[in-house]
């Protein structure tokens, strides 16, 4: 038994003669000559790996801003951006005491000590 629907084909250009949308991966292979490919996939691997280790969650964020080329009737100019928010370990912390002059002091300034001010 055959599909009735049969798979869009598609021309030259990449477009589809159907309405089904261009492949978004053709677009990222052919847009700034692969780079944006290529760097997605490195951000994305430096994510996996970051998670991995740190067991937390990050964020890869594409954006793609497309406006109208004004000299050439129906050109559009694309612009990418890449960021990426990696996990990171948690950092260690301190105790300190806050003395009232405003200083930081690793010992209690208002307990007084065993044997007096050995400084």
């Amino acid at each position: 038994m055959t599909d009735p629907s049969p798979e869009p084909s598609t021309s030259d250009s990449g477009s589809t003669t159907e309405d089904r949308p261009r492949d978004f991966a053709l677009f990222l292979m052919e847009h700034a000559k692969g780079r944006s490919h290529d760097d997605l996939s490195a951000a994305l691997r430096a994510l996996v790996l970051a998670v991995a280790e740190t067991g937390k969650p990050g964020k890869l964020t594409y954006t793609v801003t497309i406006r109208p080329q004004s000299k050439v009737e129906g050109a559009v100019l694309i612009a990418d951006a890449i960021k990426s928010t990696l996990p990171e370990f948690d950092r260690a912390e301190s105790i300190f005491f806050a003395t009232e002059s405003g200083d930081l002091s690793r010992t209690d300034p208002r307990q007084t000590t065993l044997f007096g001010d050995l400084r």
